[in-house]
C-alpha cells in the first residue's frame, strides 16, 4: 500500500506521530457536505486506507458500550466478511457491491456517537505506535483478513452478548493496520482466539443443555 493521498499525509510518515484514527475519522465524515453519508462516499474519500478506516468504523458499535445511531450496528457484517476476503487476496483498495455502497446513514448521528466513543478509543490509540512491521506487512495482513472474515460470520450469530470481544478484535486489528503497530495487531489476533473460544464454549453448552433437557423429557 503505497499510493499517496490526503488521508497518508494526515496519517503520517516514518516517525512522525499519525493522527488518531478516531479523529482522522470523524474529521472525514465531519466534513461530508451533506446530512447522509454512504458508504460509497467514505471509500472514494479516504483513498487505501479505507480497509482501516471503514473496519474501525464497521467494528465500532459492538466494541463500545454505548447505544449506537440506527442502521450503523446492522450493516457492519457484511461488509465486514467482504472486506476481510479482500485482505486475504492481497487487495490494495476495498470493494463494495453497489447495493452496499449506496446504504447512507445519518452524519450528524455517527459524529456523535463518535464523540462519546472517543474517550474509549482514546484508551486504546494512546498505546498505538509504528513498530514490529514484520506483523502487519502483506502477510500479516492476509492472515488478519482471514481473522476478520471469522470474526464476521460469529458476529453474525445470535448469541447473546456474544458480540463484544470480535468486535473488539476487529477494532485492534484495524487500528493496528492504520497504525502500523504489530503489537496491535498481534493483540487483535489474540483477542480474536479468546472470542472464538468464547463463541464455542457457548455453543457447547447451549447444545449440552438442550440434549440433557431433551433426555430429561424423554427418559
Amino acid at each position: 500500500m503505497t499510493a499517496d493521498t490526503g488521508v497518508d499525509a494526515a496519517m503520517g510518515d516514518g516517525e512522525e506521530t499519525p493522527e488518531p484514527a478516531s479523529i482522522l475519522l470523524r474529521r472525514l465524515i465531519a466534513e461530508h457536505p451533506h446530512a447522509r453519508i454512504s458508504l460509497d462516499d467514505l471509500l472514494n474519500g479516504v483513498g487505501h486506507r479505507a480497509f482501516g478506516l471503514l473496519l474501525l468504523l464497521l467494528a465500532i458499535p459492538n466494541s463500545i458500550p454505548l447505544p449506537s445511531p440506527p442502521g450503523l450496528s446492522t450493516i457492519f457484517g457484511l461488509p465486514m466478511a467482504i472486506f476481510g476476503v479482500q485482505l486475504v487476496l492481497g487487495h490494495k483498495n476495498p470493494w463494495l457491491p453497489a447495493f452496499l455502497r449506496r446504504k447512507t446513514l445519518p452524519r450528524d448521528e455517527i459524529l456523535r456517537f463518535l464523540d462519546r466513543a472517543s474517550p474509549y478509543l482514546a484508551k486504546v490509540e494512546r498505546r498505538l505506535k509504528s513498530r514490529h512491521h514484520r506483523f502487519v506487512g502483506a502477510t500479516a495482513e492476509r492472515v488478519a483478513g482471514l481473522v476478520i472474515l471469522v470474526m464476521a460470520i460469529i458476529l453474525s450469530l445470535p448469541i447473546i452478548f456474544g458480540n463484544f470481544l470480535p468486535a473488539f478484535a476487529v477494532l485492534l486489528m484495524a487500528l493496528a493496520i492504520l497504525a502500523r503497530d504489530g503489537l496491535m495487531m498481534v493483540a487483535g489476533w489474540v483477542t480474536s482466539v479468546i472470542a472464538a473460544s468464547v463463541v464455542a464454549l457457548v455453543i457447547y453448552v447451549g447444545i449440552e443443555a438442550v440434549r440433557l433437557a431433551l433426555f430429561s423429557l424423554l427418559s
